[in-house]
This record gives structure tokens, C-alpha cells and sequence, in this order.
């Protein structure tokens, strides 16, 4: 892992060059201003004299060989060569690699958009996030270049925001370890110092570092695109150890996709077994559709051809997607045509039936998050007709409490020697009646009426007697 940046500052598209003249470096790079510099080595902008126009701009990386002897630092180059034969849009380009006066230098693709870091700590001082769709168009874009390092065995080991950087606005990922002889045995003091934020369990309890470990940072950095802030977070070293180690497993704002969270969770188990790999992750519906999306984008940006270079990125990734997809098929096909007549036709129906749970598993989301609305929408609407419901009665507690007081505030008395007054019970109810609500009625019997038919009732049952 080298421990230095692509660029650390924009170059503006006009450099001023040193008067003092310099010699070319290996007789084709001019060094034109010094980027940065780490525990490893510093970093220059130059310019290949031998480059095509509009690529002449490189990055050179001068690493102190040390007490390296001849075999390690030829080993070192090898492995600079063997990196050098990557072709990814999502992969730093490396140019060429060679000893001058005891530095093992590299060059590589220079991008203008500085570090990923530096991107996330622009927005969060502003007080920005990262729009949903470019979050999610860069993490595939991750995806892609994590899945063609690992189809041919290159494990990155030091994957982090810092190591991501811009180019015409897409990400590649940068900084690989070119030799664990530069690195000499000092993996554990660069455990013990270095930052944890983005390492994995297994590599923090030193159980080994594989494919999965760098699928745990690639989390860790859609975590960071997402909330503007580490995964794990602590005071000091051993608390985000213990987090990371121990901990819960973070969730992303319910802002986000439930399938995009639940992506990232999948790349954050504990258990490395448990990750999934960065071709399962891009054949998951959720992301395969994302991936279609950007495909028809970049398909109608290479028509425009609006910006010449952003034009040539976006046919650089279509063509890395469609070889991936062209391998794909015919490894698929290699495999079918092994098979016995039988073990195709079982292969299909599996197929056939999987496809269909799919359709069966999208079509229940959609129900139940339809279901969810409208329960929500329910409870809300029952709600506010209970509280209305509740203060009406109120009012009109209180004004049967108002009608039922004389004009002293009293409770009226009855008439003296039990007199009766026609009619009263009957104009005291029609004032109470008024004053209800029309949903709820209260109908008292007409007591006249009552008192004849029960009078009524006793002659008819004197006169049974007597004939009787």
C-alpha cells in the first residue's frame, strides 16, 4: 500500500513550469510541480514527452527503495508490470514502471477531480449531500473495478475514500499495494497507526486478508457516500476497533433504498464467508436494473459527444460492461453444453422458477408497501374524526350541563305540592334534543300518550274479569 495520493491539489489547465530546466526523467517526463508527498515517497505531475495529444499529463510516484536488495526491488517491478496490464475505466491507469538513482518510480493516470475524500469533505463543510443517483452510479462504478481486480486475483488491501479518485466526475480506485516488499514487516505498525476506519474484522484480529476484506471496505466507503461520515466511528484507535469487531452493524437514513441498505448490511457481516462477492452484488435485481439504467445513459452520452473526454469515458465503460457481459455468457454456455440432455432441462426449470419467484417477490413488495400507505393514510384519517368526534361531545356535555342549571347557577326545584305542570317534560326534552348531534339522536316517550293506553289496558282487562 502505498501511502500517498494521486493528486492532492487542482491542477489548473495551464502549469506553470520551473525556468530553471530539468533533465527528463528515463528521457521522456518532465517534471512539472510536486502534488504530494507520504511515509513512502512523493508524488509529481510531469509531462510525457512521447504521450498523444491531450495525454501528455501523468502522475509520477517516487518510492525510496531503501535497503532493498537487486531481487526484492526486481520483484517490485514485476508486480508494478503485472498492474500495469490492467484496463479498467474504474482502475487508475498504470503507465510504466522503472529504478532511477535509487527510487522506484511509477506513472500513472493523472485525475483532475482529486480524492474522494476531499470530494466528501467539500460537500459536508458546505452542508451538501451526494444525490441518490450519483451515489448509487459510483458504487457500481466501484463494483465493476473491484469484480476485475478480483476475477484476476489482485486484491487491492488498502481500499478507502482516500485511495478513490475523480475523473470527469467517475471514480477509479487508485493506490494499490505494488509490492509487500516495500511494505516490508511492518504490517502491523501500519495496523497500529494507520487508520481503521475502512479495515475489516479479520484483518484488525490478523486472520488473513481475501477478497471479502476488500468488499467490507467497499461498504464502509457507500457508507461514507451516503452519510458524509465513517461507518465506525470512535474517540480514539480502540474504540473504533471494538466497533468494528464487536459492534452492531450500521444502517443507512430510511432515505435510501430498504435495497440498498440491505446490500450494504450483506458486505458488513462479520463473517467474511457471509459477504457477498462483487459479481453477486452486481447480479442482484435491485443493482442489475440500476446497471441497465447507466448503460442507457452513457449509451446517449457517446451520441451527443457533447464533452469529448466525458464521451470517451462513458464508451470505455459501456465496452468494460459489455466484454464483462460477453465473458459471462460464454462461460454460462461452456457450462450448458457439459451438461446431459436431462440436467438442461432441469436447469431451465430451475431458471424458469426462479424467475418467477423474482416476479412473486417483487409483486409482494409493491403490495405490501401499497398495504403500509394506505394503513398509515387510515390510522391518520381515523384519527383526526376521533378527536373531532371527542371535542363535539365535549361541547355538548357542557351545554346540557348549562341547560340543566336554574338562573341562580342552581339545579332547579320541583313545583311545590308535587304539582304537576303539563307539558313540561316534554319541552324540556325538545330543548335537550336540539341540542345534541343529528348522529346521535335521544327520543323520550310521550308520557300522556303512555299513561291513556295503560288506562286503556285496565278497562280492557276489568271487563275480561267481569264477563269471566
Amino acid at each position: 500500500m502505498l501511502k500517498f495520493q494521486e493528486a492532492t491539489k487542482c491542477v489548473s489547465g495551464s502549469i506553470a513550469v520551473s525556468t530553471c530546466p530539468r533533465p527528463l526523467i528515463a528521457r521522456r517526463y518532465a517534471l512539472l510541480q510536486k502534488l504530494g508527498s507520504g511515509s513512502f515517497g512523493t508524488v509529481y505531475l510531469v509531462s510525457d514527452k512521447k504521450a498523444k495529444q491531450g495525454e501528455e499529463l501523468k502522475v509520477l510516484k517516487e518510492i525510496s527503495v531503501g535497503e532493498l536488495n537487486p531481487n526484492e526491488t526486481v520483484q517490485a517491478n514485476l508486480e508494478a508490470q503485472l498492474l500495469s496490464k490492467l484496463d479498467h475505466p474504474a482502475i487508475v491507469k498504470f503507465h510504466a514502471s522503472f529504478v532511477e538513482q535509487d527510487n522506484f518510480c511509477i506513472i500513472t493516470e493523472y485525475c483532475e477531480g482529486r480524492d474522494l475524500d476531499y470530494k466528501i469533505q467539500e460537500y459536508k463543510e458546505a452542508g451538501r449531500t451526494f444525490p441518490e443517483s450519483q451515489i448509487i452510479e459510483w458504487f457500481i462504478q466501484l463494483l465493476l473495478g473491484v469484480d476485475y481486480m478480483h476475477e484476476r486475483r489482485i486484491l487491492h488491501r488498502d481500499l478507502k475514500s482516500k485511495n478513490i479518485f475523480l475523473k470527469n466526475n467517475l471514480l477509479k480506485i487508485g493506490d494499490f499495494g505494488v509490492s509487500r516488499l516495500l511494505m516490508g514487516s511492518c504490517d502491523l505498525a501500519t495496523t497500529l497507526t494507520g487508520t481503521p476506519h475502512y479495515m475489516s474484522p479479520e484483518a484488525l484480529k490478523h486472520q488473513g486478508y481475501d477478497t471479502k476484506s476488500d468488499i467490507w471496505s467497499l461498504a464502509c466507503i457507500l457508507y461514507e457516500m451516503c452519510c458524509m461520515n465513517h461507518a465506525f466511528t470512535g474517540s480514539n484507535f480502540l474504540s473504533i476497533v471494538l466497533k468494528i469487531v464487536e459492534g452492531d452493524t450500521p444502517s443507512l437514513p430510511e432515505r435510501y433504498p430498504r435495497q440498498l441498505n440491505t446490500i450494504m448490511q450483506s458486505m458488513l457481516n462479520k463473517s467474511p464467508s457471509l459477504r457477498p462477492s462483487a459479481v453477486e452484488i452486481l447480479k442482484i435485481p435491485y443493482i442489475d436494473e440500476q446497471l441497465q439504467h447507466l448503460m442507457c445513459r452513457y449509451s446517449e452520452i457517446t451520441l451527443e459527444g457533447k464533452n469529448l473526454n466525458c464521451q470517451k469515458e462513458a464508451a470505455y465503460i459501456i465496452n468494460a460492461v459489455q466484454k464483462k457481459m460477453h465473458l459471462q455468457t460464454l462461460r454460462a454456455l461452456s457450462e450448458v453444453q457439459k451438461m446431459t440432455p436431462r440436467e438442461r432441462m432441469r436447469l431451465r426449470k430451475v431458471q424458469a422458477a426462479d424467475e418467477e419467484a423474482r416476479k412473486l417477490k417483487k409483486l409482494v413488495e409493491e403490495k405490501y408497501e401499497e398495504n403500509n400507505k394506505r394503513m398509515q393514510e387510515l390510522r391518520s384519517r381515523n384519527f383526526q374524526q376521533l378527536t373531532v368526534n371527542v371535542l363535539h361531545e365535549k361541547k355538548h356535555l357542557m351545554g346540557m350541563e348549562e341547560k340543566g342549571r336554574g338562573p341562580e347557577g342552581r339545579l332547579s326545584c320541583p313545583v311545590k305540592g308535587g304539582e304537576e305542570r303539563p307539558g313540561r317534560e316534554e319541552e324540556f326534552d325538545d330543548r335537550a334534543s336540539e341540542n345534541l348531534p343529528e348522529s346521535q339522536p335521544i327520543l323520550f316517550p310521550d308520557l300522556g300518550a303512555l299513561g291513556s293506553s295503560m288506562e286503556d289496558t285496565a278497562a280492557d282487562l276489568g271487563d275480561h274479569a267481569t264477563h269471566s
